[in-house]
């Protein structure tokens, strides 16, 4: 096992200001990083006051391990973890007790609330594991990590209640904002939303097409299907995606899992009720 250091940004009183990169170990980090900055500002502050305003600064360390294989353990957040948290999915388990999902082979199963609380059942087929977590629900393939399936949901804008007056732009502005799942390391560009399927039960699917940036902060473009239903004042939806290059080859298998999704309203009980 070895250890990599972690750091935050530094900014010194006299408006020096640099940032250390999570992937640098710690002698050459120092021999290419502090002494040529201090040796360029000596005539700012002496090295005895370098080293204690360095100490005093807003450094965080954190030490954690890496297989030698080159994998790490997850860690919710931006780049390097920092000023990010999870993402907002907007899912809010019936039973907070329950949290996760259940599974039957391929097929998911929860039951979610509306944000004016109304209970609804959604369901989805996807080939890939499901991933159990108090923030949301997704089906991910761990293997490559290009495709994926997740549930989001959000309060219909005042005066929508159907389905059809959804626009493409409030789709944008809740899968592709900051707080979501492609904004966690920038927001996502040349997003493009177009309705390719309005099927009789009730469910609407969307195709986009859009960029944004991965952990290494390196443009991915990606295509999307959005499939979406209206529960309460709540509007429900599952992001099926992958690469923009495996789009073609995996599109039969991309569509059969966004049209298996269902949200429904689901029995009313005192199991759980918003304030």
């Amino acid at each position: 096992m070895r250890a990599l250091l972690l750091l935050m940004p530094i900014v010194f009183p006299n408006g020096l200001a640099f940032t250390l990169s999570p992937n640098t170990k710690c002698k050459s980090l120092i021999r290419r990083t502090f002494v040529p900055l201090w040796m360029s500002r000596h005539n700012a502050f002496s090295r005895a006051e370098f080293v204690s305003r360095s100490l005093a600064s807003s450094l965080a360390v954190i030490l954690f391990p890496i297989s030698e294989s080159g994998t790490s353990n997850a860690f919710d957040g931006g780049v390097g973890g920092l000023g990010k948290t999870r993402p907002v999915t907007g899912v809010v388990f019936r039973d907070p007790e329950a949290v996760g999902s259940s599974s039957n082979g391929d097929d998911v199963t929860n039951e979610l609330l509306a944000p004016d609380g109304t209970p609804a059942f959604v369901t989805f087929s996807a080939p890939w594991p499901l991933l159990k977590s108090a923030a949301g629900i997704e089906a991910r393939d761990i293997s490559g990590g290009f495709e994926s399936s997740f549930v989001q949901v959000a309060e219909l804008p005042k005066g929508i209640t159907a389905l059809t007056e959804v626009e493409p732009a409030f789709l944008s502005q809740v899968v592709f904002g900051s707080t979501g799942k492609f904004g966690m390391y920038g927001v996502p560009t040349d997003i493009k939303i177009k309705k390719i399927s309005q099927s009789t039960n009730g469910m609407t699917v969307y195709c986009a097409s859009f960029t944004c940036l991965t952990p290494a902060m390196r443009e991915s473009d990606r295509k999307a299907y959005i499939s979406t239903s209206v529960v309460g004042n709540g509007l429900f939806m599952l992001v099926t995606s992958t690469t923009t290059a495996r789009f073609t080859k995996l599109e039969r298998m991309l569509w059969a899992v966004a049209e298996s999704f269902a949200a429904i309203p689901a029995p009313r009980s005192s199991l759980r009720k918003l304030n």
